[in-house]
Parts: structure tokens; C-alpha cells; sequence
């Protein structure tokens, strides 16, 4: 059995139309190898991981709008195409090597913290730092805060610049596993809500042959979810032979 040598995350830094893709390792830890949300305009570069500035819940459920990632606890780079809409393909993907070979189609979704424990729908404010977010509240309809979607085809060339999917809600979430079709985004978002709401790829990529998987996300917050320092985990979940 050969794993891949190289898989991780990857961010955009430029244009919808001229993606950069800068990489983030699985496996955060002291601020580095994290992705960060705030307000319009709250994100800086050096800012560390615990100096992050803190995002005022709203009265009513909207987007967080800013996107950054960080490569350590003080190097951050904006995701340019981010904006808490459904207006842009190109905000992150997946990338691997021609090493190793999947076993299966993998997944896409999130946990409230890297143990991985099933959520609790509807539970505020829930076990894990991360729980409020992937649990949900009356405000998601009990889905998750964090919604995801996800491109058909694996390859190395980047989708087409724009829209993604026709309906991105705060309440979008379907049970179980959804999978978008051939060279598509899926037309509804999907709630990242660990094994209860996730995207499972629409194929096995082919074996030994270097890849992206390209997938898009959009955190929301509203009034009834809990406060404090929210840490979910997302989750890609693949086997290999």
C-alpha cells in the first residue's frame, strides 16, 4: 500500500480567473496551518492566532465575510476570492501527488474538533471548541453554520471562473452524503456537519496520477449561536491502496 507523498489544502491569493494556490499542511497547531474568518477589513498578516480579533455575532444569521490563511502563527495571506457569497470557483482545493492511489471516492466535511466526535444537531453550545459552528441552532434549521460545496471532476486544471451552485442559505443542508455531477458544483451547498451532513466526490480519482479536488466554503453566524473561541476542524477523509 503507497500512500501520497504530497497531499494538503490549498488557498487563493489572486484572482477568481488567475488563481494562486498557496498551500496549507493538514494538521494545525500553535496558529500556523490554520484558516481564519473575521469581519470586512479585521484581518491583518501578523496578527498571531490568540491576538485574532474577536467577530460580533449579528442580530440576524448573515456571512462572515473575510477569509484569511496562515502558514504560521503570524504569517497570513487573505483568500482574494472569499467574500461569504456563492460568487467565486476558484477559493481552495485539494492538492496530491501521482504517488499514491485512492481507494475509494473521499470526502469533504467538517468536525467540531480534531477527535472527530459525531455532532449533536440543534445542540448549543455542544462538547467540542468547535460544536457551536457544526451543530447548528433554530437558526441553520439545526444544519451546520458552515456550509460547503465541492467540483465533480478531479484534475489540474482550475474550474471555470464564477458562480458556484444556485442556492447558498444559511438553513442549505441536505442528510447524509450529497455528490456534485460530472465538471459541476453541486446546485445546493451542503451543511458540513461531520457524518450527518457531508460531500463524498463523485468518482475514485484515477490511480497514481497527480490531482486537485477544488471545494469552496462559507461560514455563517447568527443569534443563537453560542459564543466563545470556536475551533472546528474541516475534514478531508480518504483510504489509499
Amino acid at each position: 500500500m503507497a500512500d501520497f507523498t504530497t497531499i494538503r489544502s490549498q488557498w487563493n491569493s489572486n484572482t477568481d480567473a488567475s488563481p494562486t494556490w498557496n498551500t496549507i499542511t493538514f494538521g494545525g497547531s500553535a496558529g500556523a496551518n490554520e484558516i481564519r474568518w473575521t469581519s470586512a477589513g479585521g484581518g491583518a498578516a501578523g496578527t498571531s492566532s490568540a491576538t485574532w480579533p474577536q467577530f460580533s455575532r449579528p442580530g440576524s444569521t448573515a456571512a462572515v465575510p473575510e477569509l484569511w490563511y496562515f502558514t504560521a502563527d503570524t504569517t497570513g495571506v487573505k483568500v482574494a476570492t472569499y467574500d461569504g457569497t456563492n460568487g467565486k470557483a476558484n477559493v481552495a482545493c485539494i492538492d496530491y501527488d501521482a504517488v499514491g492511489t485512492y481507494a475509494a471516492a473521499p470526502t469533504l466535511t467538517a468536525y467540531s474538533d480534531n477527535t472527530h466526535a459525531a455532532p449533536s444537531a440543534g445542540t448549543q453550545p455542544g462538547a467540542q471548541s468547535g460544536s457551536p459552528i457544526i451543530n447548528g441552532s433554530t437558526d441553520t434549521s439545526n444544519t451546520s453554520y458552515l456550509k460547503i460545496n465541492e467540483y465533480g471532476d478531479d484534475q489540474t486544471a482550475n474550474p471555470a471562473a464564477g458562480s458556484v451552485g444556485t442556492t447558498l442559505l444559511v438553513t442549505s443542508g441536505t442528510a447524509g452524503s450529497v455528490s456534485p455531477g460530472a465538471a459541476a458544483w453541486l446546485a445546493t451547498w451542503q451543511s458540513a456537519q461531520g457524518s450527518i451532513q457531508f460531500i463524498t466526490h463523485r468518482r475514485t480519482p484515477a490511480a497514481t496520477t497527480a490531482g486537485k479536488i477544488f471545494f469552496t466554503l462559507c461560514l455563517f453566524c447568527g443569534p443563537n449561536l453560542s459564543l466563545g473561541l470556536l475551533q472546528p476542524v474541516i475534514t478531508f477523509t480518504y483510504s489509499f491502496v
